[in-house]
């Protein structure tokens, strides 16, 4: 079995020199229509001369092709012509048995009775712009996993290997029957049925499962239904804008953010837990009464971790039922090979353009998300590494999994088991023959029921919680922007970036995917930056239980670096300084007082004496657990000093209660419209972890 799970291929996408791909509802292409030098060299077979040439397998695909346009725009280019210009095409080209099976189930007798609308689907769904780079071959399949890239309908497409013909099965339904076929603008690969992603909003394909009748019902009598339908926010694509963005400084154009999807992920139950844990009975017909018994028991074990608070009223978000409820779902639509980013994780080679993930996965990768609701909780994804290579599921994913590691100063933190009660909940890519890829979001079904009780909450808050930056802002993961291209985004873009100052330019950036890189010391590849006379508000994420924590921020010195205020509090209009501004353009060595950063000698005494003294300064020096990303792993950022430094700023050390927001404000010290702020990550850090019995680790 091939279990190749890739990120790729959505890296450094910049648009096409033709057109970009165009959202089914109608948004307007970078170009839509293809001129006559732009198609590709005739001696060459491109991918409508391939159609063409196979009218026993494809005339019927190529007829939908003829008939359906780049856009809604009258004058637009067919897709057949799109297929005919260079650029580097996937087409999953279901063949003249699947469009016939396709229009029995629609009632139509042949492609002419089609609407256009249903056309469109079609042909949107199955074809995938690369744009600079080359088209998915199937080395490049992520399996289990999605495409980096969205297809013409703005959607990713899954991929898994079937179970029993072994080969690979996309948006869980189509079979790739015949693969490779490389023509001089793309690659076409067969497919047995035609990918018609479902337009259902994430709680109703959770209801159509007819093993998620739980899940259903609940979403329905707590109200949740009616708050998970965010897809689009139409009001700021109307809004007219520029197109790129240059800073100085940065080399590189910043495309500016046209899109703002919203969506949502699910972490879902099948029903047989149900009754496997709690002992609730679901039948294939429910009455009214059969479900009041099932909610009394739900209430009573819900009640049993969440209190009491508004009982019998389902929809208010203090009653437990909602609370149990809104803590299987994160804003953001999260596919399954994107809840961890891998890149610069210790020991971890990201490879090249081509295949830059997910080759030979090395220690765990996890991260953290805040769940919906007023009651906003934490959930931590992990992904195991090498340790579970072997296994008939490799490198699976975890809910709440609280590991042990080999964490010694000469260790190589190997997991070396879990924290009893912190083995985590698995989490599946899909949900057997039925679909889980909404058009705003995914659900995925999971091993065990997913409750936020104190035990997870005292696990979750014994260990460093780390938290990349991309993570707390979930419409980064909604836009699938992460890993792809320089990004510029407008005021109000984030729901969690709050008061921004009119002379805030906020900014995402990434290393270069390739061998070598530009050595940056981004964890997880990347970074978000503030620019200008910046003045913002970071909405934190939640900390898992009351106590005192040392909240850091993970920072990149450097000559073009400002100088910032840093605020914290709980009442957003009443923020208070957290001691003197911090000056990010300094040199870090020994020889600077202020930051008296010592390379490590080997000595573990004489280098454990040095951190202590880095730390009493307010410092501690970058993580041992990701390297400098130049794709080779061999220099971890705990080993970066002088005037390009990695280290963690201590913001403060403070009492902090799991049901209060606390925020960061971040504002400029310096009159400069060039000062640049960096935001790679930030860490909540136990007292049990920074000042307990044993020292922390360097990791």
């Amino acid at each position: 079995m091939r279990k190749n799970i890739l990120f790729g291929k959505s890296l450094l996408g910049f648009c096409s020199m033709f057109f970009s791909i165009v959202m089914l509802l109608g948004l307007n292409s970078c170009k839509e229509t293809i001129d006559d030098s732009n198609f590709a060299i005739k001696t060459e077979e491109t991918i409508t001369d391939f159609l063409t040439n196979n009218p026993d397998r494809f005339s019927e695909i190529k007829a939908i092709f003829d008939r359906v346009r780049l856009s809604n725009s009258e004058d637009a280019s067919s897709i057949t012509a799109v297929l005919s210009a260079r650029g580097n095409y996937t087409l999953f080209a279901p063949n003249n048995e699947a469009i016939k099976s396709y229009l029995e189930s629609l009632g139509l007798a042949d492609v002419a009775s089609m609407s256009y609308e249903q056309a469109q689907l079609v042909a949107y769904s199955c074809v995938i712009d690369n744009r600079t780079n080359t088209a998915y071959e199937t080395p490049d399949f992520p399996s289990p996993g999605t495409f980096g890239l969205p297809n013409f309908y703005d959607r990713l497409l899954t991929c898994e290997e079937d179970e029993v013909s072994g080969l690979y099965k996309i948006n869980g339904t189509s079979l790739v029957v015949n693969t490779d076929n490389t023509k001089s603008n793309g690659v076409v690969h067969e497919v047995s049925s035609v990918i018609a992603p479902s337009s259902d909003l994430l709680p109703d394909i959770i209801k159509k499962a007819d093993n998620l009748k739980v899940m259903g019902y609940l979403l329905d009598v707590t109200g949740w239904s009616a708050k998970l339908l965010d897809e689009r926010d139409i009001p700021y694509e109307e809004e007219s804008r520029p197109e790129t963005y240059n800073l100085n400084g940065v080399p590189g154009t910043f495309t500016v953010a046209q899109r703002r999807y919203l969506g949502y992920t699910g972490f879902v139950e099948p029903d047989n837990l149900y009754k496997e844990e709690w002992g609730i009975e679901v039948k294939p017909e429910m009455s009214q009464a059969d479900w009041d018994a099932v909610m009394k028991v739900i209430e009573e074990k819900c009640e049993a971790i969440y209190g009491v608070t508004a009982k019998g009223d389902y929809t208010n978000e203090d009653n437990a039922v909602n609370r149990f409820v809104a803590y299987h779902f994160l804003e953001g639509k999260m596919a399954y090979d994107r809840f961890v980013h891998h890149y610069n994780e210790f020991g971890y080679k990201y490879g090249d353009n081509k295949n830059p993930q997910m080759r030979n996965l090395t220690v765990n990768v996890w991260d953290y998300y805040t769940t919906v609701g007023s009651h906003r909780s934490l959930l931590k994804v992990t992904q195991l590494g090498e340790q579970s290579k072997g296994d008939e599921n490799p490198y699976p994913l975890y809910i709440n999994r609280v590991s042990i590691y080999d964490n010694s100063r000469t260790g190589n933190y190997a997991e070396l088991g879990t924290q009893p009660g912190g083995e985590g909940i698995l989490i599946s890519a899909r949900n057997g023959e039925f679909d889980n890829n909404a058009k705003n979001g995914f659900y995925y079904p999971i091993n065990k029921i997913l409750v936020y009780d104190q035990s997870i909450r005292d696990l979750l808050g014994g260990e460093r919680i780390r938290i990349d930056m991309t993570t707390i802002l979930s419409e980064i993961s909604s836009n699938n922007l992460r890993g792809n291209e320089y990004t510029s985004f407008p005021k109000g873009y984030f729901k969690n970036i709050l008061k921004e100052s009119t002379d805030t330019k906020l900014l995402y950036l990434m290393d270069a995917y390739s061998p070598g890189g530009g050595s940056w010391n981004d964890y997880q590849g990347d970074e978000m930056m503030f620019s200008g006379l910046y003045d913002f508000v970071l909405r934190l994420p939640p900390v898992p239980k009351d106590g005192t924590y040392e909240l850091r921020m993970g920072v990149a010195m450097n000559s073009l670096r400002g100088m910032a205020q840093i605020y914290f509090g709980d009442d957003l209009n009443r923020l208070q300084p957290a001691g003197l501004p911090y000056d990010m353009r300094q040199s870090v060595s020994a020889d600077n007082p202020a930051i008296p950063w010592v390379k490590d000698t080997g000595d573990e005494v004489v280098d454990a004496e040095n951190d202590k003294n880095l730390r009493n300064q307010g410092y501690l020096k970058g993580p041992n657990y990701f390297t400098v990303t130049n794709g080779q792993a061999n220099t971890p950022v705990r080993e970066r000093g002088g005037g390009a430094a990695a280290i963690r700023r201590i913001v403060l050390a403070t009492d902090m209660k799991a049901d209060k927001t606390y925020y960061l404000r971040f504002k400029s010290a310096l009159k400069k419209l060039d000062s640049q702020f960096f935001m790679d990550y930030i860490e909540f850090t136990p007292t049990v972890v920074y000042n307990g019995t044993e020292p922390e680790d360097i990791w």
